[in-house]
């Protein structure tokens, strides 16, 4: 949930949230599964859980490049990537059954559903947005639900993703249907171009994985095929002025002036950031500029970014007003750490998906699954910034410890799914 919809207290530099009670909770039921029953799950995905921490402990480092600056805010920032972070071997360690992986996917579904109806409501103006500035209501828009934009999108896409695997698979039917239905609503509402990117991407590997295991016949592949058309025709819907008013600008299309001139969070907006990113990476090409300092230590790049992109208005430029950061975690990750942080997050993400498709070619339901939520997590990614405790962070993880589970479950020689 968004925080905006969670209780709240402060302790010193440190927000806490229900959400972060709850993340504590699984983890320390995690420390004790680990300590009554063993902590063998963890050991098939080992070199998973080493890049991660080699990334995590690199990312506290990078907080450090300036100490002079006090990086108490960017410590706290990476506290929280680590709580997060810790999700994805607490899942390897709860989940030791394929039923405990059963009841958490229709938990998940259930949720993602519940999201998307929220949603709807408000796309129909039947509830406010309290999230909208002002608050109130915004029918026919793009939606956050009680989630938040970008979040509601992969939480979303990644139960459309499950959707999909059960539907290759020929499992889960009655799980199936509400994963497909409230994925695709939850994915056209939140209509981001980078969430329909991951979903494609899952949508592809499930597919190359269900022909390798020759369950997926026509009519499955019809399915699929019907709903990534209807998703893609949504999401072009509501986001359709957005796309002309980038090609306006690139030159492709008449640009419609009011738009491009007035609005921000734009597609030009969105490149202009990445140039300021990747002109950050190319000063400081193997540590990075620092954790999360792109996002304040941008003074220097502005005088070139608005010679090279004169057109855009005031608001656009980031300033200590409008810190607008990066606004691609890929890109972000080579402004902040460099060579080295992005080599560690790419080896991280890549080891996770290679245990879940490895997993998937031989029948597992549960690899599968862990692929399209890291897939999904993935393209998402593009769309924004390295930032701490949100629900697209749940999902990444999520992902890479289903991942962890897939593999601990196929080494303690749990059947594959029946195909």
């Amino acid at each position: 949930m968004h925080v905006h919809f969670q209780a709240h207290a402060s302790l010193g530099p440190l927000d806490v949230y229900d959400s972060d009670v709850a993340i504590a909770v699984v983890v320390l039921c995690a420390a004790a599964s680990g300590l009554l029953y063993g902590w063998a799950p963890l050991r098939p995905a080992l070199w998973l859980w080493v890049l991660a921490g080699a990334l995590l402990a690199f990312w506290v480092l990078a907080c450090l490049w300036r100490p002079v600056e006090m990086p108490t805010k960017h410590l706290v920032s990476a506290a929280k990537i680590i709580e997060y972070a810790l999700l994805a071997p607490s899942v390897a360690l709860l989940f030791r059954r394929q039923l405990d992986v059963d009841r958490f996917l229709a938990v998940f579904v259930a949720w993602a559903f519940a999201a998307a109806a929220y949603g709807t409501l408000m796309f129909l103006g039947l509830v406010k947005d309290p999230l909208a500035q002002p608050p109130g209501f915004r029918p026919g828009q793009r939606e956050v639900s009680f989630i938040g934009h970008q979040d509601l999108g992969s939480f979303t896409g990644a139960a459309l993703a499950i959707g999909f695997a059960a539907v290759a698979l020929g499992l889960h039917r009655r799980l199936a249907p509400v994963a497909l239905l409230g994925g695709a609503v939850g994915v056209i509402l939140d209509a981001s171009a980078f969430v329909y990117l991951g979903v494609l991407l899952a949508a592809a590997a499930v597919v190359v994985v269900a022909r390798h295991l020759r369950t997926l016949n026509v009519r499955r592949l019809a399915v699929i095929g019907a709903v990534l058309a209807v998703v893609a025709g949504g999401v072009l819907v509501l986001r359709g002025s957005d796309v002309t008013n980038y090609l306006g600008w690139l030159g492709v299309t008449k640009p419609e002036t009011k738009s491009v001139e007035s609005d921000v969070q734009t597609g030009s907006q969105r490149t202009m950031l990445l140039w300021m990113g990747w002109q950050m990476f190319k000063d400081h090409p193997v540590l990075g500029i620092g954790f999360e300092r792109s996002n304040f230590d941008f003074g220097p790049y502005l005088p070139a970014m608005k010679a090279k992109f004169p057109h855009q208005p005031p608001e656009a430029y980031p300033s200590r007003q409008n810190p607008w950061g990066v606004q691609s975690f890929w890109v972000e990750l080579l402004a902040d750490t460099g060579v080295v942080g992005f080599v560690l997050a790419v080896a991280a993400f890549l080891t996770g998906l290679a245990l879940a498709l490895r997993t998937a070619w031989r029948r597992s339901f549960t690899g599968l699954v862990a692929a399209g939520l890291i897939l999904v997590a993935a393209g998402t990614l593009n769309a924004i910034g390295i930032v701490a405790g949100i629900p697209l962070d749940a999902v990444a993880w999520l992902g890479l410890g289903l991942a962890g589970v897939a593999a601990s479950l196929a080494a303690a020689g749990t059947p594959p799914a029946p195909v």
